[in-house]
């Protein structure tokens, strides 16, 4: 699935119309069946009111995934922003009309630029990239050569502050780019929408034209849902991923 995420917006768009394609032929297939023998089931098929106990389910399982999108997504910015405003902080504070210190300054420099080309763009922040663990040791390293001069401990304290923030926004950042996508999620959601058309089948036994338009209704109005909502399954990849901002450091 996580590859899947990882379209673009028209072949993911493609690949859910084919789907949807797919579940509706299943589902008149389905309903073909059924049809041969509709005289010994209009006894023991379900009322058509049946049908909804099968879709509520549907609807909330597919409610739940939106939400823990929104939601992964919506963290993912806040992270984003953390660890942007870290960097800006202590950039700021190695700046020559500041702290004046190259060191930190390069540090901080090699952090965004692995960051940007391993984790974000090459990894989708799935994996930690080693230049950044050098980089950040190199941060370390910087802070301590500024500890052991006469700057003023509460600065440095506040410096170490902006770094422990700064190193637990890539830690969260990571942790949701390596689970972001809840495969068996999607799958409860696409056998829910398999099972909701063969309701839909089931209960228009002896209405073939009723039955092929409710199937068209429902399998549009799903997989255009399930479209959206996978444009936006993973914050880190995709049509609709988060970019990275480049800083001017």
């Amino acid at each position: 699935m996580s590859a899947l995420f990882s379209l673009q917006a028209l072949p993911l768009f493609l690949v859910f119309g084919v789907a949807g394609v797919g579940f509706f032929v299943i589902a008149d297939i389905f309903f073909g069946l059924l049809t041969r023998y509709a005289d010994h089931l209009e006894r023991i098929a379900p009322l058509p009111t049946f049908i909804g106990s099968i879709t509520t389910v549907w609807a909330l399982s597919l409610g739940f995934a939106a939400a823990d999108v929104w939601t992964i997504r919506a963290n993912a910015e806040r992270l984003a922003s953390a660890e942007r405003s870290s960097i800006n902080r202590l950039a700021g504070m190695a700046r020559g009309d500041a702290l004046n210190s190259p060191q930190l300054r390069q540090a901080l420099s090699v952090y965004a630029t692995a960051v940007d080309r391993d984790e974000w763009t090459r990894d989708q922040n799935t994996q930690g990239s080693p230049e950044v663990e050098v980089a950040l040791q190199q941060i370390r390293l910087a802070f301590i050569t500024l500890a052991r001069t006469d700057i003023p401990d509460a600065l440095i304290d506040r410096m170490a502050q902006d770094f422990d923030e700064l190193q637990d926004a890539r830690n969260e950042r990571l942790a949701i780019g390596q689970s972001a996508v809840s495969n068996y999620k999607w799958y409860l959601v696409l056998f829910l929408t398999m099972l909701s058309m063969l309701t839909i089948a089931v209960a228009h036994i002896g209405q073939p034209r009723a039955a092929r338009n409710a199937l068209v209704i429902f399998a549009l109005a799903a997989f255009v849902s399930l479209w959206i909502l996978a444009l936006h399954a993973n914050p880190y990849a995709g049509a609709a991923r988060i970019e990275f901002t480049r800083l001017q450091i």
